[in-house]
């Protein structure tokens, strides 16, 4: 199967959290979602990530302080969202 001119919309934001936060995302279809340490810029095999694949909203306990990037990856070229947090 080849498919040509696909497109997925990115979403990504960077969120100052501190451990035990929850970041809560909701998507108005499935989608996959990724939290990302900012823990150290210079090597990706020091970054953190938390992922769920193929769903619509997902909640991301943050295990330690820190800047952490949510990525939101999708289909869907009229994707809804939101990002928020709750305080730990």
């Amino acid at each position: 199967m080849i498919t040509t001119g696909l497109k997925m919309a990115l979403v990504k934001t960077s969120l100052k959290l501190f451990g035990g936060d929850t970041v809560v995302v909701r998507c108005s279809e499935n989608c996959h979602i990724h939290l990302m340490s900012e823990k150290n810029k210079t090597s990706a095999a020091q970054q953190d990530v938390l992922s769920v694949q193929n769903r619509a909203s997902a909640y991301l306990a943050v295990p330690y302080s820190g800047v952490w990037n949510v990525l939101i990856d999708s289909h869907s070229q009229t994707l809804e969202h939101s990002i928020s947090y709750v305080p730990a």
